[in-house]
């Protein structure tokens, strides 16, 4: 339903959200959960860029139950979230993934890469 590739550049978190929000509002998806979805987007496409190994593609896709956005990478190692010190300045992006996605996982991809997806209801249940 949509998809873009950016840069493996520090701006790309904001061109993602500046991407992402227009083909949200055409599949007819607003308020907070437009929101969540740019917020959870934007880590993933920060973590691509900050520890994957090329340029990072977002897809989005939507059901009349759930959106799924997903953020693919050359670089085929799994995230996992990790402990955050309280003081550190980053290392929470997977946690706020984990908290506020309904379900979230990444995918290898064959020959090399992953995809790491999360979705989100539509509805509020």
């Amino acid at each position: 339903m949509g998809r873009f590739t950016l840069p493996a550049a520090p701006h790309s978190p904001r061109q993602a959200r500046h991407r992402l929000t227009p083909l949200l509002h055409r599949l007819g998806i607003e308020g907070e959960l437009v929101d969540v979805a740019l917020l959870l987007t934007s880590e993933l496409v920060t973590n691509a860029v900050l520890h994957g190994r090329g340029d990072p593609t977002v897809e989005i896709r939507a059901s009349d139950l759930q959106v799924w956005v997903g953020v693919k990478d050359p670089d085929s190692r799994i995230p996992r979230t990790q402990h955050a010190d309280a003081g550190a300045l980053g290392g929470r992006g997977l946690h706020l993934v984990d908290t506020l996605a309904h379900a979230w996982d990444a995918a290898p991809i064959a020959g090399d890469g992953k995809t790491v997806w999360f979705t989100l209801p539509r509805q509020s249940s």
